[in-house]
């Protein structure tokens, strides 16, 4: 009897001294699947974009005759890059690089950080901005991309749902690559470059 209830007290007293640490919360390691890049060819411009995301037309939405409203939505990760292209007239070119801008930095209250990252291609007459916004923000990266003449292209990456800046990093670095690729393989179609 003593050796069994000795027994017993020592079981215990091992489970009871054993420390338990829970694991803090971790998020899913993202591992992209291999894609291709697939043009997208409008008859004001074109891009390259990955396969795995959808360039769909926003039909509804479509503020004037020439604007046109589209997004680059990528189903894996829940996100969408809303983009506008603005055809505009001469004396319009500073009135939208001052919106885009306001827009990037209208988040500057509850942004720990805002950089900007210029673009600059003269060869295909391409000039820009992305703006990377740091912290829990509605849209962490946008961007504007024109010839300064008559072309103005518009992008915000925007999340689905509602998430921790920590948790979507991974995704907002991989897809501020393919803004980068966007960026770098748009051209303009009715460029009018004897205008310079």
């Amino acid at each position: 009897m003593r050796k069994s209830l000795f027994l017993i007290i020592s079981i215990i007293v091992i489970v009871s001294c054993s420390e338990y640490s829970p694991k803090p919360q971790g998020y899913p390691r993202i591992e992209r699947a291999q894609f291709r890049e697939v043009l997208f060819d409008h008859s004001y411009f074109s891009f390259s974009y990955p396969s795995d995301a959808n360039v769909e037309e926003v039909k509804d939405k479509q503020p004037t005759q020439n604007d046109f409203w589209f997004n680059v939505q990528y189903p894996a990760y829940n996100a969408t890059i809303y983009c506008t292209y603005i055809p505009f007239a001469k004396g319009e070119f500073n009135q939208l690089v001052d919106d885009s801008y306001h827009l990037a930095y209208s988040h500057a209250a509850i942004a720990a950080g805002i950089s900007q990252t210029t673009y600059r291609d003269s060869i295909n007459h391409v000039y820009g901005v992305m703006y990377g916004i740091e912290g829990s923000v509605a849209t962490p990266i946008q961007f504007y991309l024109t010839d300064s003449i008559s072309n103005f292209l518009r992008g915000s990456l925007y999340f689905d749902r509602e998430v921790k800046a920590d948790s979507i990093s991974p995704i907002v670095q991989l897809l501020k690559k393919d803004i980068t690729t966007l960026m770098e393989s748009l051209r303009w179609k009715n460029n009018n470059s004897s205008k310079r």
